[in-house]
């Protein structure tokens, strides 16, 4: 008896939803639909900086960990659904909480970097060209990665106001970096050329700002507004149809960033 009703919670723990799976199956498509349009293009992306050159340009070194962190993620990403429909195990359903962490702060995070590279290349050009070197970045490196494990620990312990909080921070970061660029890029300098052209590296910059912050919000604003309404619904409703359905939304965008340098280098 005791044996059975441990089971039975095990099973509850890694499978809340046993008798309606609609909402955890379009999760499910929408990460293989992802997993086939995402790891082809980050991992070209991956090769295409470390092979490309006898060295990582400094420009690239954010761009090379997003892409390795979306390859980690969709490489892991079919653990889910083996665990769910197949092994069904406690220990699984822990690691893959934990590594969707890479999702909804490794991505945001990086892209974050990406914007305050921008940033600082066109509205303060001193300061990017004094500090536009690969050891300035990889110092930067080991506090990205510290607080994306950290928020990979968040999720393991539920903690779920955590992820709304680092997104309203990066939101406002990317819309301040937005909106300066834009200013920068509408009041050409006498550098510039004739007055009304605008300026080729700086609309990049704004246009890569730019499709970053559309993107974040498409991905993960359905999650922040799902957060709030965990109480207010039962518990069936909010675990196995809106929260699978606002994390759908936050799997679709890994190939953006990389689709976006393989353009530029025209491949």
């Amino acid at each position: 008896m005791n044996s059975s009703n441990s089971t039975s919670s095990e099973e509850v723990h890694w499978n809340p939803c046993p008798s309606s799976t609609y909402g955890v199956n379009v999760f499910f498509i929408v990460e293989a639909i992802n997993f086939l349009f995402g790891l082809p293009v980050n991992a070209w992306t991956v090769w295409l900086v470390t092979c490309s050159s006898h060295s990582v340009q400094a420009s690239k070194v954010f761009t090379l960990n997003l892409a390795s962190l979306e390859c980690a993620y969709i490489l892991l990403c079919f653990l889910r659904p083996l665990n769910y429909y197949v092994i069904r195990s406690t220990f699984l359903f822990t690691f893959n909480l934990f590594f969707y962490g890479l999702l909804s702060a490794g991505r945001p995070l990086f892209q974050a970097c990406i914007c305050l590279e921008r940033y600082l290349g066109v509205v303060h050009p001193v300061v990017y060209l004094r500090y536009n070197s690969v050891r300035t970045r990889l110092r930067a490196l080991p506090l990205v990665w510290g607080l994306t494990l950290l928020f990979c620990v968040c999720n393991i312990l539920k903690l779920v106001f955590a992820f709304p909080i680092l997104f309203l921070i990066l939101l406002l970061l990317q819309g301040f970096c937005c909106v300066r660029i834009l200013q920068v890029l509408l009041q050409p300098g006498p550098s510039d050329g004739t007055k009304g052209q605008l300026d080729p590296a700086k609309k990049t910059a704004f246009i890569t700002v730019l499709v970053i912050q559309v993107m974040m919000v498409l991905n993960y604003l359905p999650t922040v507004l799902a957060v709030p309404l965990r109480g207010r619904l039962s518990k069936h409703g909010y675990q196995c149809q809106l929260l699978p359905a606002a994390l759908s939304f936050s799997v679709f965008g890994s190939f953006v960033q990389p689709l976006m340098y393989l353009m530029r280098r025209g491949k």
